[in-house]
């Protein structure tokens, strides 16, 4: 395999060459995963929750080389042009093709691998003119989705506009509209949100961004998304859901240059995942099944149940190789007190479970971990709302409040949580006066005043 070529990495930025490398690794398991799978996708008889139907994998590896075509280097174009020249066959199938005449209102989604593959010069106005017949017809909007799906429907129009009419500045005002009906507008709930929440999150980022290839104007401001995404990042990493962390870790390139202390650890924990593994791993990729298949059928397991995660790195890593949007190759300073990131792991260490990211603080220098102490306060607020430790959430909000860490969105809604809980309490009417809520209703309104006091 050749290796991508060096350029003078911008000063104090993550390596430019382990940046190509990990890229050009994604690419190298997209074109595996074209032969493998684009034809017939994957079934799993033994585990049919493992099932991939083949538009999926077109689609994401379409987007993929979409987002990997902004790198101007000769290793990453020679990839993409090899994997395109497998993929578009597949893209504009008669599969995809009967689907535009019977589906119309789904045109969008048969068309999505067909338009990123048209963004980066591989076009065909045979699949044009049909697309455009369907989106013609009666029943063209025929479908209701929610709103990050109607970005994406938005999003893959914008770009066959930009296909077709390359010359033509294509408004993105549509966009704006759409993102403040999203999870983007509103806060989401960093205490409880499900997979699903998170997902409809980094989804909505990408698709208002163009993966920074032709942004949209974000509904709220960068900072106050950001620090939500923080929140989504630490929980993902104490999970040890790569694949959904990196899609988190996506929102720091695809808006801005600047690199926050969680967002860079974050980054290096992936990195290291990634290279003691090999690729980065899914729950679904279990090496005992793996190891119990053979030849074909193995690299087939492998690939399905561990594709997108290394999609995703590639979409970070791509993002990441723009001028100027590196990682930095330390965690950047910020305010912190000392010895915070101790004070608040004695609240958690009682709730230790075995994560990648644990083995990587460990080895960073007081001062360094002082740094993460955000990090660390949302992963603990976290964990105790999940085991429904009140008196826990108020002992951390009290070290918060100490610690100048009170102004994050998920101590605030750990404080607000709380004063709801107080609420109840005091008109419940057969509360027992030694229950865990008897303890905590007093110091809830006063959680909730010292969190907010700090915004």
């Amino acid at each position: 395999m050749r290796q991508p070529t060096q350029r003078q990495a911008e000063p104090g930025t993550w390596n430019e060459q382990d940046l190509l490398r990990r890229l050009c690794h994604a690419l190298d398991i997209a074109k595996l995963t074209v032969d493998h799978l684009a034809a017939n996708g994957y079934t799993d008889s033994r585990d049919p929750s493992k099932n991939i139907r083949p538009e999926k994998i077109i689609s994401e590896t379409a987007v993929l080389l979409l987002a990997a075509s902004a790198i101007a280097h000769d290793e990453v174009k020679s990839r993409i042009q090899a994997i395109a020249d497998r993929l578009t066959p597949f893209a504009r199938n008669d599969r995809a093709k009967v689907g535009l005449c019977l589906e119309p209102s789904v045109a969008w989604d048969y068309a999505l691998p067909h338009v990123c593959l048209g963004r980066i010069g591989y076009r065909d106005s045979t699949f044009d003119e049909l697309l455009r017949q369907s989106l013609q017809s009666q029943a063209r909007a025929g479908r209701e989705r929610v709103p990050h799906r109607m970005l994406e429907q938005e999003w893959v129009a914008m770009g066959w506009a930009q296909s077709t009419h390359p010359l033509k500045t294509v408004p993105r005002t549509a966009e704006l509209g759409l993102a403040r009906l999203s999870i983007l507008n509103q806060p989401i709930d960093l205490l409880a949100c499900t997979r699903d929440d998170v997902y409809a999150f980094t989804h909505a980022l990408m698709y208002v961004t163009d993966f920074n290839l032709h942004p949209a104007q974000l509904p709220r401001p960068r900072a106050i998304l950001l620090a939500e995404a923080e929140a989504m990042l630490a929980h993902c990493l104490d999970t040890q859901d790569y694949d959904l962390s990196g899609e988190v870790l996506l929102s720091w390139p695809v808006t801005g240059k600047t690199w926050s202390a969680s967002s860079a650890f974050a980054f290096r924990v992936l990195a290291h995942v990634e290279d003691q593994a090999g690729f980065l791993p899914t729950p679904s990729t279990r090496v005992s099944e793996a190891k119990a298949r053979e030849g074909v059928e193995r690299t087939q397991y492998l690939l399905a149940t561990a594709y997108h995660t290394a999609y995703v790195m590639g979409l970070v890593c791509a993002a990441s190789l723009r001028p100027g949007y590196a990682p930095p190759a330390v965690i950047p300073a910020c305010h912190t007190k000392s010895g915070s990131a101790k004070h608040i792991l004695k609240c958690m260490d009682a709730d230790e479970k075995p994560a990648h990211w644990r083995d990587e603080f460990d080895q960073l220098a007081a001062p360094e971990a002082d740094l993460l102490s955000g990090f660390l306060l949302n992963i603990a607020l976290r964990r105790k709302a999940a085991k429904r430790d009140f008196g826990g959430i108020y002992e951390l909000l009290t070290l918060a409040y100490d610690l100048d860490l009170a102004n994050l969105p998920a101590a605030s809604q750990a404080a607000e949580l709380l004063e709801r809980l107080a609420v109840y309490f005091k008109h419940r009417t057969n509360a027992a006066p030694d229950t865990l809520l008897s303890q905590i209703a007093p110091a809830a309104a006063s959680a909730l005043d010292k969190s907010l006091s700090c915004f």
